[in-house]
């Protein structure tokens, strides 16, 4: 062999690091391999080189970069397959050797040969005195999982996350695997793959991605397949540290989205909100938008002619590919239940969509789901013509959804009271224009000028309105604070009396 080719075989030439999760029995040391790995590398993490969350976590080891993800289980990796998402490149298939072979091992094992991924069988836990490796490795060629050295080509370590032993040997069994895969550049061009979503009380909604292909930057946009999501504002590493830059193969949190994007969700990233929305699939476009921009089937529109015009209510007609989905369909939107916002399904068929479909929605006012069927050009053209939505969608979850969507959307928002502040009249004169001041000294938050307020008396409210003059000493201010007299003049007109408590407050919506 040559010196070059031998340089070659031993320097990675793929653009970004490899993707290992790990899966296995519970309790079988998954965690606890995920910290010691965590701890191999102290000096990186001391001096910023590695970025950790229970979720996934990215380090260097021999000055290469890895990246880990803690999945919460192999049900949701086998969600994320289930929707063409491959996050992983190799997966660690970890089994104690006090435990052996467990039902869980089974179902991942299953999960790995149906997903056809690169896998290292970990056994773990070999410090104790009843490991029988032996037995095990016997086990799994039983399930057609044949190691090395025993009629397969899978590798193996031994390791003891315990005591730390074997996690070098892990990591370059890692690379060395992931030098020899053929890792091609993602169909999916500037995406990303959602881990995790979750309502932060200061930034909004936050979602854990890892990026699947492109380097990010804040203020890019962000949709899904099926919706624009918003501009991203915050990009964080995994020890939630501020980033101005992230690329393919690394995790990293995202806030701005509009709503929380569900888990395994690929989104996709652009600087530019047109480009990113002209490559939007036109027939995966959100049903929301579609009921705001069709007259008749608009959401002002929609209850028309409903026996109970009180009652609102989505009526929808559903064609998918097979009766297995709209049973399937049917479950999905029965446990809608919004309280306020009935779904009523006009009809569900299997097959594509009819001319007597068009008809049946324009009738009925529905509005047409499809789930993994055509929807052929004339009747495309006959359903804009006629102002009917008809929407076509390849993932169950996703038409859910957007009908979710489009009822919260149908729900007036509940208004509430805060309270910013209160005052106690302590005085009231009268100015040249006639205009009745409430000199009045502030006992708690404050006061503030165009902000709704009311007035009790002896405990009862006897007037609301607005506060449109403040004045502060002889200045006119736009608050004044707790602790300071003020004159206030309240929108409509209203004599205040001495005694009186003036609540400031503001509406919000929920």
């Amino acid at each position: 062999m040559s010196q070059s080719q031998e340089k070659k075989q031993n320097v990675s030439t793929h653009r970004r690091p490899p993707i290992v999760t790990l899966m296995g029995h519970v309790d079988h040391g998954k965690t606890s391999i995920l910290d010691a790995i965590r701890g191999a590398n102290v000096a990186s993490q001391e001096s910023g080189g590695i970025t950790q969350n229970i979720s996934a976590f990215s380090m260097k080891f021999n000055n290469r970069d890895i990246t880990f993800i803690d999945t919460p289980g192999h049900e949701l990796f086998n969600g994320m397959r289930e929707r063409g998402v491959l996050i992983a490149d190799i997966v660690l298939l970890v089994i104690a050797v006090d435990d052996g072979v467990m039902p869980q091992t089974l179902e991942v094992i299953d999960l790995i040969k149906k997903s056809n991924l690169k896998t290292i069988v970990v056994f773990n836990k070999i410090d104790l005195p009843n490991a029988n490796i032996d037995k095990i490795k016997s086990d799994l060629a039983n399930r057609g999982v044949l190691l090395e050295g025993y009629g397969g080509d899978i590798p193996f370590v031994s390791i003891s996350a315990k005591n730390k032993k074997g996690i070098d040997d892990l990591l370059d069994m890692i690379f060395l695997l992931y030098d020899t895969m053929d890792i091609k550049e993602s169909d999916y061009r500037d995406s990303l793959v959602v881990l995790e979503s979750y309502k932060d009380n200061h930034i909004g909604n936050v979602s854990l991605c890892l990026v699947e292909d492109g380097d990010m930057f804040p203020g890019y946009y962000i949709r899904s397949s099926s919706e624009f999501l918003g501009r991203i504002r915050i990009l964080k590493d995994g020890s939630f540290n501020p980033v101005k830059e992230v690329s393919s193969g690394f995790p990293v949190y995202i806030a701005g989205a509009n709503s929380l994007i569900p888990i395994g969700e690929r989104i996709y990233f652009s600087k530019d909100k047109d480009v990113l929305l002209s490559s939007m699939p036109k027939s995966e476009n959100n049903l929301l938008d579609s009921m705001e921009d069709n007259t008749s089937g608009s959401i002002e529109e929609i209850f028309q002619n409903q026996r109970n015009p009180d009652e609102k209510k989505i009526s929808i007609i559903l064609k998918a590919d097979s009766t297995g989905s709209i049973d399937a369909l049917r479950n999905a939107l029965g446990k809608i239940d919004s309280g306020e916002v009935k779904v009523s399904i006009v009809k569900a068929e299997s097959g594509d969509v009819s001319d007597e479909d068009i008809t049946l929605a324009k009738n009925t006012r529905s509005i047409i789901l499809g789930f993994k069927i055509k929807i052929p050009s004339r009747l495309k053209q006959m359903a804009e013509s006629q102002r009917i939505i008809v929407l076509s969608y390849d993932v169950i979850y996703n038409l859910v959804d957007d009908v979710i969507g489009a009822i919260d959307a149908l729900i007036p928002p509940a208004e509430y009271e805060v309270e910013v502040g209160k005052a106690n009249v302590i005085n009231v004169f009268t100015l040249s224009n006639k205009s009745s001041v409430a000199g009045s000294l502030v006992d708690s938050g404050k006061i503030m000028i165009n902000y709704r307020c009311k007035v009790e008396r002896a405990g009862v409210v006897i007037y609301s309105g607005k506060i449109s003059s403040l004045r502060h000493l002889k200045d006119s201010v736009k608050e004044v604070m707790a602790g300071n007299e003020c004159g206030i003049v309240l929108n409509p007109a209203f004599t205040a009396e001495v005694g009186d408590i003036i609540t400031c407050f503001k509406v919000e919506k929920n």
